[in-house]
């Protein structure tokens, strides 16, 4: 049985409490690199390359985790600032530090863009980047 979260905001410690199979466990947020929503279920993605599927829409879950610390590309995709490696903006693309490459809507692109821009992030924005 999937439980709910809670978030922890601490400004040293933020984190998420998440129902894994042995039971309840807490998982900073650096840990997590994204998160897909599917309907009313979120699979959370992790920096190690494992991934835990929550009851819980994606809505929810991201009224719950501090405000910056996620960006929404997608309908169905969260991720986390920190893991964002570049913005691909010819190609709508963001690439992550663990090598995916996820789509940001085409409605969403503007305003993607400019709160990449608006963030403090060290990553590199490319607009005329060709793919491999």
């Amino acid at each position: 049985m999937l439980m709910g979260l809670r978030a922890i905001t601490s400004p040293s410690n933020e984190g998420l409490f998440l129902p894994f199979p042995q039971g309840r466990r807490w998982v900073g947020l650096s840990q997590i690199v994204r998160l897909e929503g599917m309907v009313n279920y979120t699979t959370c993605y992790f920096l190690d390359g494992s991934q835990l599927l929550v009851a819980l829409s994606l809505r929810v879950l991201a009224d719950r985790l501090p405000t910056g610390a996620f960006m929404r590309t997608h309908r169905k995709h969260l991720l986390n600032t920190q893991h964002i490696k570049t913005f691909l903006s010819v190609h709508s693309l963001v690439i992550l530090t663990n090598g995916e490459r996820i789509p940001v809507a085409r409605r969403r692109v503007g305003a993607f863009r400019r709160a990449y821009r608006a963030t403090s992030l060290v990553c590199p924005f490319i607009t005329n980047h060709h793919l491999n």
